[in-house]
């Protein structure tokens, strides 16, 4: 699997230093363009993208995760710093499977 990134332009250009290539995204209908050519792809990537960029699409990002088998997605924090809103991995997977506490 390849990785690329979809987020602002610091991260993408962070990632292109260490090989990884992807797009720079100025708003979610950018980013949620850029998740649908993906998801039609079909590629076997792992998708990075920041936190504020995932949460503005969030409808699309948990689409992808929890209906498609590909592309991957990774949240990463961006260059503001981690947010306290975006959610486990716990509670991700928990989600994932229909588990509620």
């Amino acid at each position: 699997m390849d990785f690329y990134v979809v987020a602002d332009r610091d991260t993408v250009v962070g990632f292109r230093y260490v090989g990884v290539s992807g797009v720079v995204v100025d708003g979610p209908d950018e980013a949620r363009a850029e998740l649908e050519r993906l998801r039609d792809q079909r590629a076997e990537l792992i998708v990075i993208t920041t936190e504020r960029i995932a949460e503005s699409v969030r409808e699309e990002i948990n689409a992808l995760r929890y209906a498609e088998d590909l592309p991957l997605i990774v949240e990463i924090p961006g260059p503001e710093g981690p947010s306290t809103e975006t959610p486990s991995l716990l509670r991700m997977i928990r989600d994932a499977v229909g588990i509620r506490f």
